[in-house]
């Protein structure tokens, strides 16, 4: 099915960490299937840089903008036209595949016990203050992924790209050397993202893992017509959502539940402008940072231990998103026990900031695909995983640990479709 990679970019200087001038190829992907819809992935953090999805305003026939692109569809994801910005200093991880462990954990140091017998403790790089954030400053985010064989997805339906990375023993402090997959498949107007790796290494016992896509959507699409690029106004609901994990004061989870019924800001059950209550959220109220868990987790969450990871291969509908600006409707499904809601409270990438080299347009320099920058509230992340901090939680260890022998298997499916 139809990929097209485009001219590989070479990097530069603090871009990732990697040497200057290593090719970061990207890819554009379009299906039969989804007429109006494609995306574009780098090899730099297996990130996914555009998804452009059909606005209720589609037509087949449209016109087009100078890449090809059918101008009734809007690019709704958070990023950067110039490949060269990403995993800059001013870069949130935008689209990126983040780990080896996704989201916090406390004080940057963890143990495997009682899981083995070993009792080393492992440390991490603290680079959100005490914790450790996303796999740390080098973390998958900030690798060059290599393009993998497409044989194990060949049989799949729709247009598939298969990138893989290795990731050496005490990588950012990581215990085992493991080989990850990525796996972007466009078909019937959805975005798939499949996460698989396992341990490849015959002296380790164990490790720990736990993958997410970090993109930040905007149904609006960028540039927007909104004066901030703003998602208040985005609708949000939240399918088989019963609690959400209380959180201390740096972001940790407790270790208790809460039911979203008894915090009306966390409660989505019932769809609601996201403006609603962002400011009155638990936490600080600057916005939504929290964890959200699926029903199918209330009470069971040993479920997602790896060795039982195959019954959760289907993904359970957890999240709709509506911009009534663009009628674009996202639903969010996956495999995982729940996700970050992240409603990007603290960065703030101002025009100007970048682009002294070739970004230019009718309006001036900007930043990114957006004119007016990226603020506050411009785009908000599902990330899909395993609990935060899980391997330091009394009874949340086993969902992220891995053992030799075990696979490790994450969904998430992004589907499209518009209404008025």
């Amino acid at each position: 099915m139809p990929i097209h990679e485009n001219t590989p970019v070479p990097s530069v200087q603090g871009q990732g960490g990697l040497p200057v001038g290593t090719p970061i190829r990207s890819f554009v992907l379009t299906d039969p299937s989804s007429p109006g819809m494609a995306c574009q992935v780098a090899t730099l953090g297996a990130t996914l840089t555009h998804l452009w999805v059909p606005d209720r305003s589609f037509k087949a026939d449209g016109d087009r903008d100078e890449h090809g692109i059918l101008t009734s569809t809007r690019d709704v994801v958070l990023g950067f036209d110039d490949l060269n910005a990403y995993r800059q200093g001013y870069d949130p991880y935008f689209g990126a595949s983040v780990g080896r462990v996704a989201n916090r954990i406390s004080n940057g140091r963890f143990t495997l016990k009682p899981f083995t017998m070993a009792d080393t403790v492992y440390t991490l790089d603290q680079n959100n203050g005490p914790n450790a954030l996303h796999g740390g400053k080098q973390g998958f985010s900030s690798r060059n992924w290599s393009l993998s064989p497409s044989d194990a997805v060949s049989n799949s339906p729709g247009t598939s790209l298969r990138l893989s990375l290795v990731s050496e023993d005490l990588d950012q402090g990581y215990p085992g050397r493991i080989i990850v997959y990525c796996t972007y498949t466009l078909r019937d107007h959805c975005l798939d993202i499949v996460y698989e790796a396992h341990l490849d290494d015959e002296t380790t016992e164990a490790t720990i893992v736990n993958l997410t896509n970090h993109s930040y959507f905007n149904l609006d699409g960028l540039p927007s017509n909104s004066r901030l690029n703003s998602i208040l106004d985005h609708e949000l609901e939240m399918v088989n959502i019963r609690a959400f994990l209380e959180l201390d004061d740096t972001s940790i989870p407790t270790g208790r539940l809460n039911s979203v019924a008894s915090v009306p800001s966390m409660d989505f059950r019932v769809p609601k402008q996201i403006r609603e209550h962002i400011l009155e959220t638990p936490n600080g109220g600057t916005g939504y940072d929290h964890f959200f868990v699926s029903q199918d987790a209330w009470g069971a969450s040993e479920r997602y231990t790896m060795n039982k990871i195959t019954p959760l291969t289907r993904p359970i509908v957890q999240a709709k998103v509506f911009s009534p600006s663009s009628g674009i409707q996202m639903t969010m499904s996956t495999t995982e026990p729940g996700f970050q809601l992240y409603t990007n409270n603290h960065n703030n990438v101002g025009r100007n900031l970048i682009d002294e080299r070739t970004a230019t347009t009718p309006k001036g320099r900007y930043v990114g695909k957006a004119y007016k920058g990226f603020p506050m509230y411009s785009g908000l992340c599902l990330e899909t995983s395993r609990f935060p901090d899980a391997i330091n939680q009394l009874e949340g260890g086993f969902q992220v640990f891995l053992a030799r022998g075990e696979k490790y298997y994450s969904k998430a499916t992004f589907a499209f479709s518009t209404r008025s």
